[in-house]
């Protein structure tokens, strides 16, 4: 998830456990939308901006740093039969990051995708991959600098609400 702090804007990995949380927030936010009945597609809403970035790799336990350009593309319509549709994108690309303790440099890809349709049969996927790579390797840490995670569900139901297929992927070695 991302947070947004008045006109500056700051982006950060979720910790496990506010993963569940929007997993939450998510449900909440669709269930309250499936009441409307009215069909409503609005336009997409894309903007493109630079950030700062705060976070921190958990294979060297430094706290980074840097700026960074994030592309958040945000669609959603609602059929007149309620059946809604949703797909949120966000990629914070070309991030230049420096390591607030060492002082060595990283760059960082951080991805956040969801996207559903609710109605009838029903499906969503959803995805975190976050790269971390720390420039100019001089061999101290021999288990890896360099994070990579990924997350990855896609869940589908029949018309009952019967979960018929579902898939969980997450990284087992995220230091490399």
């Amino acid at each position: 998830m991302r947070q947004f702090e008045g006109s500056r804007a700051r982006a950060a990995l979720p910790a496990r456990g506010s993963r569940r949380l929007a997993f939450v927030v998510l449900a909440v936010l669709t269930a309250a939308l499936v009441g409307t009945t009215r069909a409503s597609a609005g336009p997409a809403f894309s903007q493109t901006t630079v950030v700062a970035y705060d976070n921190w790799n958990p294979c060297t336990s430094e706290p980074i740093t840097g700026t960074g350009t994030l592309h958040f593309l945000l669609n959603e319509n609602l059929s007149a039969s309620g059946t809604i549709q949703h797909h949120l994108s966000t990629h914070l690309d070309g991030l230049k990051a420096v390591g607030v303790l060492s002082g060595k440099k990283y760059v960082v890809q951080d991805t956040f995708d969801d996207e559903y349709v609710f109605g009838g049969a029903s499906e969503e996927t959803f995805s975190i991959v976050a790269h971390y790579v720390r420039v100019g390797e001089d061999g101290t840490l021999i288990l890896g600098d360099d994070f990579y995670e990924y997350i990855r569900s896609h869940i589908t139901a029949n018309d009952n609400g019967v979960v018929t297929a579902s898939r969980f992927d997450m990284n087992p070695m995220p230091c490399q």
